[in-house]
């Protein structure tokens, strides 16, 4: 017997790699209500986009008029970290599972085009197809629950029971009806009842909330530095680490600076603690796996990156999304907390040289992050660069942060 057009399309999708592959009808966002509310608490930050994209985000429809099926689809990008970099004297970053390798921007979209040429061809008549990879105001994580691909975990990421959160989610809309999934089976939460967001926003519509599995488990809100997961899945943009270092385009907020640690593109904490994650399975994309280099940068050499060597370092990666103004950024301020809590002479040598160069950088942003650092570190050395600095510098922004950098130790 032939195979239905739906089965067909799920066994092309996972022969492309796609892990899991779930169909719905579209229509309406059930929590819709409950991103509204978080919009209304600023928890978006300076992502203006969020905001007015809010109104296409209440309905599959008003984003693709005429779809009538949405088909959602994961990718594993799970990667188990090479070898350390030989060179461990040197200070390191951190950069986030996500962007080891290829940016998956690209690499999904190849892939969703291959899928919607498929699915033309099979149906046997004109399709109209619309492929997204995190770039519509789809409700993805939800869309990807009722679709049996998970559920939403306290930290706002999808998890799926077999998987883990380490997952890529797209979507495919397209204008014909196919066979669709049965919502799967309610699923109690481990150790006590369903969680709840907390507060004055809405409830989770209960057809999501029985599907749960965190329980009791609190550990990716225990482990977060910056205390930005402020309620059950509800993450408050302004805190978090992921946000600071690549969304956030001026001065990352003095209070969060020192809860960074060393990351300097993303974070992974709530990730890697989530007890869920011990069953992540490595991903079969070999373009997701990455060299030590990538994973654990040497800020020394982040900071010498001038920008035509940041576009050759990172070119085709997610990295690009931050710029170089703002991954120097984030390096001057990685290594100011490496300082911080190094005492070792000759590595400290290196760094407080690498930070006086930057207090030349043609960014101000990197100037005033240099600046931050300095300050923290101390000692004559730093104090004489930051005192050269101000002499000369024009920017009143980058002058305030050396102001407070020599402030720290009354000079």
């Amino acid at each position: 017997m032939r195979m239905s057009l739906s089965t067909r399309i799920k066994a092309e999708a996972r022969r492309l790699g796609f892990a899991l592959v779930g169909i719905l009808p579209t229509g309406p966002s059930l929590t819709h209500p409950f991103y509204q509310a978080w919009l209304e608490k600023g928890y978006a930050g300076e992502m203006g986009y969020l905001e007015r994209h809010a109104p296409l985000k209440a309905h599959l429809e008003r984003l693709a008029p005429g779809a009538r099926s949405v088909i959602m689809l994961s990718l594993n990008y799970y990667s188990a970290a090479p070898p350390a970099p030989a060179n461990q004297e040197q200070p390191r970053g951190r950069i986030s599972r996500y962007a080891w390798g290829r940016d998956y921007h690209d690499l999904i979209a190849e892939k969703l085009r291959e899928l919607s040429d498929f699915i033309a061809a099979e149906a046997g008549r004109p399709v109209q197809c619309r492929n997204y990879v995190d770039t519509a105001p789809v409700m993805e994580r939800e869309f990807a629950a009722r679709a049996g691909l998970g559920w939403v975990g306290k930290h706002g990421v999808l998890i799926h029971w077999g998987l883990g959160s380490w997952l890529f989610l797209a979507e495919l809309l397209v204008d014909i009806e196919l066979d669709y999934d049965e919502p799967p089976p309610p699923r109690r939460a481990r150790q006590g009842g369903a969680s709840r967001p907390a507060g004055d926003f809405p409830a989770i519509p209960l057809g999501l909330e029985l599907r749960e599995s965190c329980g009791s488990c609190t550990a990716c809100i225990d482990a977060c530095p910056t205390d930005a997961i402020v309620a059950e899945k509800t993450v408050d943009s302004r805190r978090c680490i992921s946000y600071h270092t690549i969304e956030l385009k001026g001065p990352i907020p003095e209070e969060f600076r020192s809860r960074i640690g060393e990351w300097v593109f993303g974070c992974d904490i709530c990730q890697d603690v989530c007890p869920w994650n011990r069953r992540a399975k490595p991903s079969g994309e070999p373009e997701f796996s990455a060299e030590a280099e990538r994973v654990q940068p040497s800020l020394l050499a982040l900071l010498a990156l001038d920008e035509q060597g940041f576009r050759e370092r990172f070119g085709g990666t997610a990295i690009l999304r931050t710029k170089r103004r703002g991954l120097l950024r984030n390096a001057a301020i990685a290594l100011g907390n490496r300082l911080a809590a190094d005492n070792d002479t000759e590595s400290r040598a290196a760094a407080l040289q690498a930070l006086r160069n930057s207090l030349a950088d043609a960014e101000p942003l990197v100037r005033g992050a240099a600046a931050w650092a300095l300050g923290v570190a101390g000692g004559p050395q730093a104090m004489e660069a930051l005192g050269n600095a101000q002499h000369r510098e024009s920017d009143e922004s980058v002058r305030v942060e050396i102001s407070r950098a020599l402030g720290r130790w009354g000079r």
